[in-house]
């Protein structure tokens, strides 16, 4: 059976620990988002040393979804300090976290209950909270993938195969795009703005799952991969986007091309057993690219996958693994500041 972006099959709900482990022990929360720990005090020595080492490289702020105590949560670690937090702990999952453009919000997706799978695309809702984890609220019921607007004022996510934008000060939403209309007349995912006119998409249906740009002042459909790709991200500041596609040393690897020359090129393969990439993202300064790269599986909320930060023109042998845990790390942002 071929296998695109979403695997062959569902083997487990999203929420539920693929081993197991007690790798962090955090301090007592509040229920949902609280207060978060100053500390993981179990936290894998090797984990730490890669911290500190990007630390000295990068001043910023990583966050990810891990389920390394059960179930997913969100953690964050401070590239100055040191300072590692687990943000939320909830019974339902939290996955997909992305920061604001100026760094002091995240956007993210709870599940509407204990166990759901990240396929399940209204079955998650959208939330904000501060960086540190404090003042979480609920901004839309069954919204999928949010991205915030390049300027921080929206966050842009999926609903009922539509494009929407949040617009935080009026606390409305409103249609970007409908998925079912031209030019896309397909099921959309993963829809993330460049600027009014331009929303980066995975789009499943036509014949297969691949991605692309909506020119919506032009009505037109930019095709950039003609295989089955998924996972289509901007780099800010520019035309430029870099994807997840099929092929590379562990079938899939990290593309990119530029709307000015679609041709697509490799921007990243890992040289070694890990090497099955997924969950990209470039850092709003373009010198960073931080992703989850799994050795073998392929299920995005239970496979092994770990967190790796490389910077953009250096050699791939340098690329840093953040994460050491034989749990599911995904879906990982750094800020640069």
């Amino acid at each position: 059976m071929e296998r695109g972006c979403l695997g062959s099959r569902v083997t487990e709900l999203f929420g539920s620990a693929r081993r197991p482990t007690r790798l962090l022990v955090a301090a007592a929360l509040a229920a949902g988002v609280g207060q978060p720990s100053a500390s993981w005090a179990q936290v894998l020595p090797a984990e730490r040393e890669a911290f500190e080492k990007l630390g000295r490289q990068v001043d910023g702020l990583v966050v990810w979804s891990s389920n390394r105590e059960g179930n997913h949560d969100l953690y964050l670690v401070d590239l100055a300090t040191g300072r590692e937090s687990r943000l939320t702990r909830n019974p339902r999952p939290d996955f997909f976290s992305r920061f604001s453009p100026d760094g002091r919000q995240i956007a993210f997706l709870r599940g509407q209950r204990r166990r759901v799978s990240f396929r399940e695309h209204d079955a998650w809702d959208l939330w904000v909270m501060d960086a540190d984890g404090r003042h979480p609220r609920r901004l839309v019921e069954s919204a999928y993938h949010p991205t915030w607007t390049p300027d921080g004022t929206g966050i842009v996510y999926v609903q009922d195969n539509n494009v929407m934008r949040y617009d935080l000060a009026s606390g409305m939403s409103d249609v970007v795009h409908r998925g079912e209309d031209e030019p896309t007349s397909g099921r959309i995912e993963e829809a993330e703005i460049l600027a009014d006119d331009l929303v980066a998409i995975t789009l499943r249906g036509v014949p297969h799952e691949t991605v692309g740009v909506i020119d919506l002042t032009a009505a037109r459909y930019i095709p950039i991969s003609a295989g089955r790709a998924c996972q289509i991200t901007w780099v800010a500041g520019g035309r430029e986007v870099v994807w997840i596609d099929d092929g590379g040393r562990g079938d899939k690897q990290v593309m990119r091309a530029s709307l000015d020359d679609p041709r697509p090129e490799v921007l990243i393969d890992l040289p070694h057993e890990f090497s099955h990439e997924y969950f990209p993202r470039v850092t709003r300064d373009g010198q960073w690219l931080i992703w989850g790269a799994a050795a073998e599986g392929h299920e995005h909320d239970q496979a092994d996958y770990e967190i790796f930060a490389w910077r953009l023109g250096a050699p791939w042998e340098s690329a840093a693994r953040l994460t050491h845990s034989s749990s599911n790390d995904q879906w990982p942002d750094l800020y640069v500041r």
